[in-house]
């Protein structure tokens, strides 16, 4: 594909080797680490030169349709033996604030969502330490008892490995047994940064990067897709997410498992980080532009949807972000309380409300299902 005049010139007033690379990704050439690293850092006009590659990858990629998906969160509990410092979800067993949903609680949100019109239920929670494979197939059998056909998005990796050495058995047989007992899909959150220096500041005691990566190349191997996630901006280098990027393109080239990656900036409020004084703020408009932009040029031709949280970002903050990359706006949600746990007050957007950001921008929305099949 060869640059176009117009994108020539809008990228002629930026330093030649930043100019280069975005050539390389308008050309559609694969970026290297350095590569991404380099356009992290743009500022001022290199910021608006690489949105606007970005943009025009995206359009190349996917065109002028954005996505929306309508589900529901259901956070089965927050009592959780782990100890990250990025998350103010967390409580434990003898905390005034600690809850276990019922399985009659499970199944009466679910009947809430299909009511809503949600295709799609979102099942994550706290590792409790007591808990085993019977109690997930439990809550898998409290949605399934509702509806046979609405698709179950559940598990991070965190938990399955959690299943799986609560069992004494491998991923795999953990995984085909949830997917037996109508597991559809499964999170590809517990990412974060899948880099071990980083790992060992932020949640020492959570899964290492190899854990993470041999349970998602089990999912896709046994044909359950993934998402794959990125939690930015806390004590992560430049280098270390473009590092990122670059291992989630490596799995994506094996596997052909993912369906989106999400990004998630990192939401300070209330974490053992913020108290710490390792984390002052969350990331700036200019940050998120960057990361986002970023993502589409070094994943691009390997995952093509790109997701932005209304629920981290904000609904004009998400929009955006459509212009710098992004061409999903996520679900629906309806009770996120992970992120609510960490400040943010915004827990539903309607159908009408994402179809009309999308508009704004003379864009085309699309209701989707969670592997990104376009409904009527």
């Amino acid at each position: 594909m060869l640059v176009s005049s117009r994108t020539r010139m809008d990228i002629d007033p930026v330093a030649p080797e930043f100019s280069e690379i975005l050539s390389k990704a308008l050309a559609g050439e694969e970026l290297s680490v350095a590569d991404g690293e380099r356009l992290l850092r743009a500022e001022g006009e290199e910021l608006w030169a690489l949105v606007r590659a970005a943009d025009e990858v995206r359009r190349k990629n996917v065109g002028e349709i954005v996505t929306y998906l309508i589900n529901r969160n259901i956070n089965h509990t927050n009592i959780c033996a782990g100890s990250c410092k990025f998350c103010a979800f967390q409580r434990s067993p003898d905390d005034p604030d600690a809850y276990m949903l019922t399985h009659e609680q499970i199944s009466a949100k679910v009947r809430e969502a299909i009511e809503f019109g949600a295709t799609e239920v979102c099942i994550q929670g706290g590792l409790r330490p007591e808990f085993g494979l019977k109690d997930y197939i439990g809550i898998l059998k409290a949605v399934r008892d509702v509806s046979p056909s609405i698709h179950i998005h559940a598990f991070s990796p965190s938990e399955i490995d959690k299943i799986a050495m609560f069992e004494g058995l491998p991923v795999e047989e953990i995984i085909k047994k949830l997917h037996n007992e109508g597991l559809n899909s499964v999170p590809g959150t517990a990412a974060e940064i899948l880099i071990s220096r980083v790992r060992e500041i932020i949640c020492p005691k959570k899964i290492p990067t190899s854990r993470w990566v041999e349970i998602i190349k089990a999912c896709h191997s046994l044909g359950v897709p993934t998402t794959a996630t990125m939690m930015y901006g806390h004590v992560e280098t430049l280098r270390e997410r473009a590092q990122h990027l670059s291992l989630i393109r490596e799995i994506q080239r094996e596997t052909q498992g993912f369906t989106e990656f999400v990004l998630l900036p990192f939401m300070f409020h209330n974490t053992q980080l913020w108290r710490g004084g390792l984390v002052s703020s969350s990331p700036s408009v200019q940050e998120n532009l960057r990361v986002h932009a970023v993502s589409r040029l070094m994943l691009a031709g390997f995952i093509n949807n790109i997701q932005t949280s209304w629920v981290k970002l904000g609904p004009r903050g998400a929009q955006l972000m459509l212009t710098a990359g992004a061409n999903d706006l996520g679900g629906t949600l309806f009770e996120e309380n992970i992120s609510r746990a960490a400040g943010v007050n915004q827990q539903l957007m309607t159908p009408e409300q994402l179809k009309q950001l999308i508009l704004e921008l003379g864009r085309v929305p699309h209701q989707r299902t969670t592997t990104y099949e376009l409904l009527e």
